[in-house]
């Protein structure tokens, strides 16, 4: 119990730094190497549930693992004591699979031990690539008993993201080939303080297990340390409402959520996983594309597998899909089109054609029925799940948004299709407060979907420049004649037969033949009637010079005198 007592008390977290632990020097049987892995392994064996002697043995062998510890500020002033462990973080690098070994092994319908993440990932979502990434898999993280839930394990995690992620700049200019020359010289010296049977023997089995005189720093700043080159920074772990808060805020996305439940522990297993953008040689598009995949999987399971979990762990899983789902990639061109292959489409606002085809235009009136508490909540038990569906995907809008209690109503009945009596003993709240709470919901979501079709309607109606351009159009169109072709033609043939009738043949001439007196002075007057009544009659018509005679039509206006014409009498 000494062993775990703090001794430099609790300082900030924000002045605590990160330690790379040499494990040659942990495991080099020297006294305070001793005392620091007995401090390590208490803080293994009080913070975690599971633990054998096997941690141990892969602590010390496993070539791809590694421990970092969180220390207070003040462990590099102090070198006569060992320092206050705060936290220990275990890593695991993995991935770097071939392309042609993860497709065999696929096909084959089983994987190879080891590497995690890489495998599961690209079993569930059939993408071999995902296996060529490289990545560090974080094992165990284990707090102080006394500092738990201080912010101690999450200033491990952000430091181990910005050592990965190559944020950490070494402010000392270390020479690495005089290191390397004074380590090869201390082996040496080492090696020839060995007897001569071991001094003949090469590699492992000339190792002489002793304590070491010649010891590497046992802790080493992340500054002082070479960061691999990874593409991403995971984690598995069963899924608690704790542990998947911690992992939240450390920046993580969830890529998979067993559906079978641990048989020791009855949790789920989940994978987060985050990119580490600087130091990746690929396009971390991907990571949005599966986080996309992953939402929609987990919504339609949710009413199957993922049933029986508690309302406030389902929302906030959903709620994380939400805070970082595609719309935080949605300026990333690439990203968008990796969402919309892999997804179907992007995280666009519903439009009317896909609102048509969940809800019609009785099930829009339904809703709005039982928002004004003009029926019961059965009336629209059957549109929960679509309403559930559209709202957690994020096809509303940025703008539109639940209360925390509305959204874990809409998922528990929605999507899990748990009755109101079970959601009120889940909750702790009365019957009457879950409903008005959730009618509140019904009736947002009534509002905003009848905002979508106002808003396509609206848009069928002309406005702005396209109304100026229709009456444009329609101005040209003033002086041009209702009438078809045929009805034009035959308004225009009596119209010419009444001119005919009339004998107003100068009607039918052109205008230059019409406006010349000359011509029109040798004019036939004179009407089809009165030629026809002409000729009928040639006896009497037709004088002895062959001349045809027709009555004039032409009216002779009888001139009144004037007072010229009497004074000319007169005289």
């Amino acid at each position: 119990a000494s062993e775990m007592n703090l001794i430099g008390g609790a300082p900030a977290p924000g002045d605590c730094e990160l330690f790379h632990v040499d494990r040659d020097a942990l495991f080099s049987y020297h006294k305070l190497s001793e005392s620091f892995l007995q401090k390590m392994m208490g803080l293994y064996s009080s913070a975690h549930y599971k633990n054998s002697p096997n941690d141990l043995q892969m602590l010390s062998d496993a070539p791809a693992h590694k421990v970092f510890v969180l220390l207070s500020p003040s462990a590099e002033q102090d070198s006569n004591s060992l320092p206050d462990i705060l936290a220990v973080v275990q890593v695991a690098l993995e991935g770097k699979i071939s392309r042609k070994a993860v497709e065999a092994q696929l096909a084959r319908g089983h994987r190879s031990a080891g590497d995690l993440i890489p495998w599961t990932i690209s079993q569930q979502f059939g993408d071999s690539n995902f296996a060529q990434l490289s990545g560090a898999r974080i094992v165990r993280v284990a707090v102080h008993p006394s500092v738990q839930g201080m912010g101690y394990g999450s200033r491990a995690i952000e430091l181990l993201y910005r050592f990965y992620n190559g944020e950490m700049v070494s402010l000392v200019a270390n020479d690495e080939e005089n290191e390397e020359e004074e380590t090869g010289e201390s082996d040496a010296n080492s090696d020839s303080d060995s007897d001569d049977g071991a001094s003949s023997k090469k590699g492992i089995q000339g190792e002489k297990l002793k304590p070491r005189k010649q010891l590497p720093p046992l802790l080493l700043p992340l500054t002082d340390v070479k960061a691999p080159r990874l593409d991403w920074l995971g984690t598995s772990f069963g899924l608690t409402s704790g542990l998947h808060k911690f992992w939240r805020r450390s920046g993580m996305r969830m890529l998979y959520l067993r559906q079978t439940k641990n048989d020791l522990t009855g949790e789920h297993s989940a994978i987060m996983v985050r990119a580490l953008p600087r130091r990746t040689g690929y396009d971390d598009a991907w990571l949005p594309a599966f986080v996309s995949d992953t939402q929609r999987r987990i919504i339609s399971l949710l009413g199957g597998p993922f049933r029986d979990l508690d309302v406030k762990l389902a929302t906030g899983v959903l709620e994380e899909f939400e805070t970082n789902s595609t719309k935080a990639f949605s300026r990333n061109k690439d990203a968008s089109e990796a969402i919309e292959k892999r997804s179907g489409t992007a995280a666009d606002n519903i439009s009317v054609t896909e609102l048509n085809y969940f809800l019609t235009p009785h099930d829009l009136k339904r809703l709005e029925l039982y928002g004004r508490n003009l029926c019961d909540h059965h009336l629209v038990a059957d549109l929960l799940p679509v309403l559930a569906r559209v709202y957690f995907t994020g096809r509303l809008g940025r703008g539109f948004k639940l209360s925390s209690l509305q959204g874990a109503l809409l998922c528990a009945i929605g999507l899990q299709n748990k009755n109101v009596d079970g959601v009120t003993k889940e909750i702790g709240l009365p019957a009457n407060q879950v409903l008005a709470m959730f009618n509140k919901a019904i009736r947002k979501l009534s509002i905003s979907f009848n905002e979508v079709v106002e808003k396509d309607e609206s848009s069928k109606l002309l406005s702005g420049e396209d109304r100026s351009q229709a009456e444009k159009n329609a101005s040209k169109l003033k002086n041009v004649s209702r009438q078809t072709l045929d009805e034009d033609a035959a308004e225009g043939a009596k119209d010419a037969m009444e001119t005919l009738s009339k004998g107003h043949m100068t009607s039918n001439l052109p205008p230059e033949l019409a406006g010349d007196a000359q011509i029109m002075k040798y004019m036939i007057k004179g009407s089809d009637a009165d030629w026809e009544d002409a000729l009928k009659g040639k006896e009497e018509t037709i004088d002895g010079q062959g001349v045809v005679q027709i009555k004039s039509q032409s009216k002779k206006v009888k001139r009144k005198l004037n007072q010229e014409d009497i004074e000319k009498e007169a005289g």
